[in-house]
């Protein structure tokens, strides 16, 4: 089974975060939540972001490296709308890499690199006013074009995190399905 790294939301690592990481341990997986906010849950997205901008998102992606210093791989980076940034990141530099799964963001606006034995995965509402329109399938060129497996799944509705039993925009059979595609990647 997979071992794999799971970075939270803007909201910090709360009870939804937890309850999505538990689908991966449920399927036999190894998972790893580095809290990069240190204990610090926001009850919405907008005083998440405020948060992630007075500490700064360079600062938080380092701490978010740091965590996970000592951990060997290979590893599954997994996000959630801001954590897709760090699995990104991890995605398209971390050597220890074997697959980025980025839920509900993700995107480069230019071409990019990425490491060939990385498959990318992305899932978002087609509607999800939190993503930039473009990026995601510019991403996934990027990854194809390094010789790396790349989809790129958009589903419908506006829902933003609609794969968090817990939160206001889930939705049970696109985030059934979501997941039936992540596990048929990692295993």
């Amino acid at each position: 089974m997979a071992n794999v790294v799971l970075f939270h939301s803007a909201v910090g690592a709360n009870e939804g975060f937890h309850k999505m990481a538990d689908l991966f341990v449920d399927a036999g997986h190894t998972v790893h939540r580095p809290d990069y906010y240190d204990g610090h849950t926001f009850p919405n997205a907008t005083e998440g972001t405020a948060y992630r901008d007075e500490v700064g998102f360079g600062n938080l992606a380092q701490h978010a490296s740091d965590l996970i210093a000592d951990l060997e791989g290979p590893l599954v980076f997994g996000g959630f709308s801001l954590g897709a940034a760090m699995a990104q990141s991890m995605g398209k530099r971390d050597p220890r890499a074997s697959a980025a799964l980025l839920f509900h963001a993700g995107g480069v606006a230019k071409p990019t690199s990425w490491q060939s034995h990385v498959p990318l995965q992305i899932h978002h509402s087609v509607d999800d006013p939190w993503i930039d329109e473009g990026n995601p399938d510019e991403l996934v060129r990027s990854a194809a074009r390094s010789g790396a497996q790349a989809a790129h799944y958009v589903y419908p509705g506006s829902g933003h995190v609609f794969g968090d039993p817990t939160g206001s925009d889930y939705n049970e059979e696109l985030a059934t399905l979501m997941w039936s595609r992540v596990f048929a990647l990692i295993g």
